[in-house]
């Protein structure tokens, strides 16, 4: 069994769609004190083995631990999570007409090995229709969502090239973690 460490639907999601045995524990970990001045994957990869020291303090003896965490990435800007309405359009607007970079880290703590990857999804984004972008800003999607984006609901249907994993750009690299399980 997988301990998935993490408060997030979309990780769970993806386990679950394939057919993972998994238990998630949810907690609480405040990015804020990680610079977003380190390289974009640095930062991600700074986060998850934040994050892993944190859970390892509060669960020592738990073993096949997985922690995750996205960046992304639009015209040099490292996109967080959106502070209002008014962040996310601002957020979504970078991502209009233009690429945008996912990059995704995890550690899985298996009993006889650490894996650590570092992934990267790119997408290139038509225009925005600005009906459907206010739209889903009323419907609160974006919210607790890296970029405000969601490649798997709004984003979707302005994809006009994808380079990479779309499981990497969901916020877990299945693909990798698979070939080690």
């Amino acid at each position: 069994m997988i301990i998935l460490a993490s408060s997030s639907v979309t990780r769970a999601k993806i386990l679950e769609e394939n057919g993972l045995n998994f238990k998630q524990i949810s907690f609480e970990f405040d990015e804020s004190g990680i610079s977003k001045k380190l390289p974009p994957a640095s930062y991600v990869l700074k986060i998850v083995q934040s994050k892993k020291e944190q859970f390892l303090k509060s669960h020592p003896n738990l073993k096949n631990i997985l922690l995750a965490d996205s960046a992304v990435v639009c015209r040099d800007e490292i996109l967080g999570k959106a502070k209002d309405a008014k962040d996310a359009i601002r957020m979504l607007n970078l991502q209009s007409e233009s690429v945008t970079k996912i990059i995704t880290a995890m550690i899985f703590l298996g009993e006889n090995f650490e894996l650590i990857n570092v992934s990267v999804t790119a997408y290139e984004f038509g225009k925005f229709d600005e009906k459907e972008l206010e739209a889903y800003i009323k419907s609160s999607e974006w919210q607790g969502k890296a970029g405000a984006m969601m490649i798997e609901g709004f984003n979707k249907k302005y994809i006009l090239k994808q380079t990479g994993n779309e499981s990497t750009a969901r916020g877990l690299n299945y693909e990798q973690l698979k070939a080690f399980l």
